[in-house]
């Protein structure tokens, strides 16, 4: 009796809530959370496992989950109204990079895993998916677009007139556990300026991350950019650490909002630095504060490049920020940071300047700056503010036949309307009762209703779905 109540509970309940759990990455398979689950489930009062009904149940959960086959963890399926919405945020993210004077480019989903660790390091491998070796080459799939999108101008550097200023919106991949905006599967806009050393091209390209905000309906009370400078962070560092230790360092000053005091003590202490020298200087709110510090060389080039940046930039959407770092060793100049005013989720968007990359990729110096922004996150931020764009998959017209002996009349009228309009029709032969029920199902705009009447008179009745209104329009017109 116990054990039937507990098939039940398991076939009703249970199963659904494993496999949230294992799509949420919580467990890393379901095998683990099965175990976890039985464990839960029969323990008994006293602690005693009751083996042989463990197995029964372990058999049946694993039976029901392999028999509903689930998308892969930490992907998204994206469903009509779902893919109408994400394609209304992309059109506006390009619409935004066109005006900039930006032109799209598109990269192979997989490039050599060897472009990926020149830049990021071979600890990235752990992040990345490789594809199986087939030969002496190793390839993964794209985790991020600044490596392809800088390969492509390498290739093309010698021919092509500076600035160059490209972007990419494509679908990347990264092996990390799944969280709020941020997924295995991810899609993201890249954009990169290359060949111009200027303040005017890094305010630019800030101007261009605010803009694609704001162009969704985002306002300074919902956003806002954090911007700092490596050169003037590091010249800052290097008054109290060895250029050894700064690269650790950084990435400790990087994450420290993301651990608490306490974590950022301890991995300071490990470096065997005083955590007192780095408090002090991440007191510094402004660049007036910076001015009261003694600044090297190195410091002075990065505080009056930020400077300059700041005089291109709309001051209600961006501050200075000392702790800004963005981890990566490649960065050499301006970085910054975009959260939403809450900073309830992960970093809208982040970059800077990186002058070494197009170099180390095999081509002439030169300068190159830009950022990226996930849509993971900005949707998280647009849902909250209720900004997401509304799906649109209606269709124009949808066409009521009427009797059967008028299908072929009525589908050279279908044929003549899908010239410039959306149009449907009923494939199952329904009534006019089932086939209204199904026009709205799929909210087409208007209904044409064609029968004998209609295609002698030439007279065709229109019924617009919003207003409920009805009117003879001829087919000549239509």
């Amino acid at each position: 009796m116990v054990m039937e109540t507990m098939q039940i509970r398991l076939t009703r309940g249970l199963v659904e809530e494993i496999k949230k759990l294992v799509n949420r990455g919580i467990y890393p398979n379901s095998s683990e959370c099965v175990r976890d689950a039985v464990r839960r489930l029969i323990t008994g009062a006293g602690g005693k496992m009751e083996v042989p009904e463990a197995e029964k149940v372990q058999k049946q959960i694993v039976k029901e989950i392999k028999e509903n086959f689930q998308k892969p963890t930490g992907t998204t399926d994206f469903y009509p109204e779902d893919l109408s919405i994400r394609n209304r945020v992309f059109n506006s993210l390009r619409k935004t990079a066109n005006r900039y004077g930006f032109n799209e480019v598109e990269s192979p989903a997989f490039e050599e895993l060897a472009l990926i660790t020149k830049k990021s390091g071979e600890e990235i491998k752990k992040q990345v998916f490789t594809l199986e070796q087939k030969g002496d080459e190793q390839f993964c799939l794209r985790a991020e677009l600044t490596p392809p999108i800088t390969r492509m101008f390498v290739e093309k550097q010698k021919s092509i007139q500076k600035p160059v200023k490209w972007f990419g919106l494509s679908r990347m991949w990264r092996y990390e556990r799944p969280q709020a905006g941020r997924l295995r599967e991810f899609y993201q806009l890249s954009v990169e300026l290359f060949g111009c050393d200027k303040a005017d091209a890094d305010a630019e390209i800030i101007n261009l991350a605010i803009n694609c905000l704001t162009d969704l309906g985002l306002t300074e009370d919902d956003f806002f950019v954090k911007i700092n400078n490596r050169k003037l962070l590091q010249g800052l560092l290097l008054g109290i650490v060895k250029e050894d230790k700064l690269d650790d360092l950084i990435r400790i000053i990087d994450k420290v909002k993301k651990i608490t005091p306490e974590e950022f003590e301890k991995e300071l202490k490990l470096l065997k630095i005083d955590p007192k020298e780095i408090k002090r200087l991440l007191k510094c709110q402004t660049l007036k504060d910076v001015e009261q510090l003694k600044l090297n060389k190195l410091a002075k080039e990065g505080y009056n490049e930020l400077k300059e940046v700041f005089n291109f930039l709309d001051g209600k959407f961006v501050k200075f920020d000392i702790s800004v770092a963005r981890g990566l060793a490649y960065y050499t100049g301006t970085v910054f940071e975009i959260y939403d005013k809450e900073e309830k989720f992960r970093a809208l968007a982040g970059g800077g300047r990186y002058d070494n990359l197009v170099e180390l990729y095999g081509g002439a110096k030169s300068s190159a700056t830009g950022f990226g922004m996930g849509y993971s996150t900005i949707s998280l931020l647009l849902k909250e503010k209720d900004l997401l764009p509304k799906p649109d998959i209606s269709v124009d017209y949808f066409i009521v036949i009427i009797g059967e002996e008028n299908k072929q009349e009525a589908l050279k009228i279908i044929n003549k309307l899908r010239k410039k309009y959306s149009v449907d029709y009923d494939l199952q032969g329904r009534n006019i009762k089932n086939q209204m029920n199904y026009a709205d199902s799929i909210n087409a705009k208007k209904v044409i209703f064609i029968g004998e009447n209609e295609i002698k008179s030439g007279m065709l009745t229109v019924k617009d779905m919003k207003t409920r209104q009805q009117s003879k329009v001829s087919i000549d017109i239509l």
